[in-house]
């Protein structure tokens, strides 16, 4: 079937069969999405009260994008992360009829999270059950365990980290990776990844699920398709085979969630038959002289200029960060700076201005994998986070982040109010100790919030709290849904359109 050339103002007809639309940067895909979404409002006989179009993309703010540009015709939409979705949709109703065959704690489960226990009684207690006592370093498998990922291995999800995680002459079993999985379900905790797996499990079994979303959802929607992980494009696909008509929209030159499992070939291998594809080739964000550029950098996608505004020629800036960042800040006068970083660190440092070479983005994940007293590595490396996210205005992540050090799930009203005292002190003595030594911030941390944090005096852990800084620590931090003038490639997407 052919390609068909459309624009962000063009009006689809056939709203009932399944599409593929490949947009280049500044084409108004979202734009166009949400046409499409009342236009399919406006002209479907398949949509009631209790039946209403899905639309999935991969960030909060995205979603909240959506959902205003969608104005009043949201009620009519469900809008949200993949998560979220199979959160409420599958994982909440169904879960419990494959709980007992995995061990999962229905009734102390609470939503999800990227928590990694690692206190010393949880780390034993998976030594012996999976026969593994001769392992000593805790960091290392903690470690291990924050880069698991379920992966597909021949037809089947397995939990598998990215990298061989060996403690002298002895790895860490494979199979002893859903052993912990198996330990965090026990206590009702369910990881991110997690979602995708019961999701998945449930599904498989129970094929009328998929039957009650189709009835539920008669068309389903997914922006920024090219950032699918293997399990979430086999979910997809088994809602397509059924009565929903799937319309799937992305770039490949924009994936970015490659260290999540997304594969940009998902998106051009994604097919149903008689599935419509469309491409938006117009660019109508830049100038004729950006255009150019990219059209001479990729050749899958020749962009149509739209603006035709004409404009001084891309200047490109080699050497130091920091002095080019002034340089251009010289050369727009007034105007504001942006910058696009690969990698949060460098963002970070964009935004202090503090020069990237010789940073170290692990510092944060190497703060715990050197002090191995638990409680001092766990409360330091949250406030340092929650101080970043405060700093950005995410008080919400900030107060969640500190939650966690609080184990009181009966009482969450309470962890919520420690969590807020504890994010109010650190923002308004910041000043106190931002240009301080990580060892100066620990003993802000004991004279200021916990009287009895563990103390040390010498050795390995002493040298790294002496021999690096607190900005240094913050500078590692991921802003989450960053909207500042510095940002990552994964939070740019967010004003793509």
């Amino acid at each position: 079937m052919s390609i068909i050339t459309i624009n962000s103002d063009s009006i689809i007809t056939d709203i009932d069969s399944h599409f593929k639309v490949s947009a280049g940067p500044g084409a108004g895909k979202t734009y166009w999405l949400v046409n499409h979404i009342k236009n399919v409002l406006h002209n479907s006989d398949k949509l009631f009260r209790t039946r209403k179009i899905a639309c999935i993309t991969y960030t909060n703010i995205a979603v909240e994008t959506i959902l205003k540009r969608l104005g009043t015709s949201a009620e009519h939409v469900e809008v949200s992360t993949i998560h979220s979705f199979l959160y409420k949709n599958v994982i909440k109703p169904y879960v419990s009829f494959v709980a007992e065959e995995f061990g999962l704690n229905v009734a102390e489960m609470d939503g999800h999270d990227d928590i990694v226990l690692s206190n010393y009684s949880f780390l034993n207690d998976w030594k012996t059950k999976t026969g593994q006592q001769r392992i000593r370093d805790d960091n290392t498998i903690i470690k291990a365990f924050t880069n698991l990922k379920w992966k597909f291995e021949n037809n089947e999800l397995k939990a598998k980290t990215d990298y061989p995680f060996k403690v002298g002459n002895y790895a860490i079993k494979n199979d002893s990776y859903l052993e912990y999985k198996k330990m965090m379900w026990k206590k009702g905790l369910l990881h991110h990844d997690d979602v995708l797996f019961f999701s998945f499990q449930i599904i498989n079994k129970f094929p009328f699920v998929i039957n009650i979303l189709n009835a539920k959802f008669p068309y389903l929607f997914i922006d920024e398709f090219q950032d699918s992980n293997p399990i979430q494009v086999e979910i997809f696909k088994k809602l397509g085979l059924g009565e929903s008509k799937i319309g799937v929209i992305g770039d490949i030159a924009q994936s970015i969630y490659s260290f999540q499992g997304a594969d940009y070939t998902q998106f051009q291998n994604f097919s149903f038959q008689n599935m419509n594809e469309y491409i938006l080739n117009e660019n109508r964000r830049s100038s004729d002289e950006i255009i150019d550029a990219l059209n001479d950098v990729r050749k899958d996608i020749s962009q149509v200029k739209v603006r035709n505004i004409s404009t001084e020629k891309p200047i490109i800036f080699i050497g130091d960060m920091i002095l080019a960042l002034r340089a251009a800040k010289i050369k727009c006068n007034d105007e504001s700076i942006y910058t696009l970083s690969r990698n949060n660190i460098t963002s970070n440092a964009m935004k202090a201005e503090i020069n990237g070479i010789g940073l170290n983005s692990r510092l944060l994940e190497n703060l715990k994998e050197t002090d191995s007293t638990t409680k001092r590595s766990n409360l330091i490396y949250a406030c340092i986070k929650a101080i970043a996210y405060g700093k950005e205005g995410k008080f919400n992540d900030a107060i969640k982040e500190l939650e966690k050090l609080f184990n009181y799930r009966a009482d969450k009203i309470r962890g919520k109010r420690k969590a807020l005292k504890y994010i109010t002190l650190l923002l308004d003595k910041y000043s106190e100790f931002e240009n301080s030594s990580l060892f100066d911030f620990a003993v802000f941390i004991r004279t200021n919030l916990v009287s009895d944090l563990p103390n040390f005096k010498t050795g390995a852990i002493k040298t790294f709290y002496d021999s690096h800084t607190f900005k240094q620590l913050l500078l590692c931090v991921s802003i989450p849904e960053d909207m500042s003038s510095h940002k990552t490639d994964q939070s740019q997407k967010l004003c793509a359109n």
